[in-house]
């Protein structure tokens, strides 16, 4: 007889019987580097853990080759095509205030174009942590900050929004703050 705790390990599960029983979907984070080769970041039960992980990666991957990230969440037990479904994708790109490689910014639904636009973003650097997001009580407005200079703005796009910050950069630059980039050329001019 086969001890119950290793019972779903024979049968193809993993571990106990019990954990797989309740389990109807996993997420999965991935990074995707500059040659278009996924990466994933591992596996959880919880879609909030999922989106941890991929915090926890940008606030260190500065100096790393991946440009986007999205999780998906894939179905336990299905059978037929297209198990999975992206719930958010992000894109890297220089911070319009500090101008390092840590902003990521949500990306939108594709257009007729194929394109995706973003709509929100945040830098993942705790000296600057700049941010832009939808306005949770208007949604025609978006509102955009940098915590460090203790400044906030309301904007009627997110496109206003980066440009509010890199204005907000611009102000301090005149003050003579050197310009820094830590991103590779070659990814600068993909952007």
């Amino acid at each position: 007889m086969i001890p119950r705790k290793y019972y779903a390990t024979f049968m193809g599960g993993m571990g106990y019987s019990g954990v797989m029983a309740d389990l109807n979907q996993v997420f999965m984070p991935t990074v995707v580097d500059v040659d278009g080769k996924p990466t994933a970041l591992g596996v959880t039960s919880k879609e909030s853990d999922a989106w941890d992980v991929l915090r926890a990666f940008f606030a260190r991957a500065e100096d790393t080759e991946f440009i986007e990230a999205f999780v998906e969440a894939w179905e336990v037990d299905f059978i037929g095509e297209e198990p999975n479904n992206e719930l958010g994708r992000m894109r890297r790109r220089p911070c319009p205030i500090c101008e390092r490689s840590s902003f990521w910014e949500e990306l939108g639904e594709i257009t007729f174009k194929g394109e995706r636009k973003g709509i929100s973003g945040r830098c993942h650097r705790p000296e600057c942590s700049a941010w832009i997001e939808q306005n949770n009580i208007e949604d025609e407005r978006w509102d955009c900050g940098w915590p460090a200079a203790q400044w906030t703005k309301r904007v009627e796009s997110y496109n206003l929004g980066f440009r509010g910050l890199v204005e907000m950069r611009g102000a301090v630059t005149a003050a003579g703050r050197k310009r820094h980039s830590t991103m590779s050329k070659e990814i600068m001019e993909d952007l």
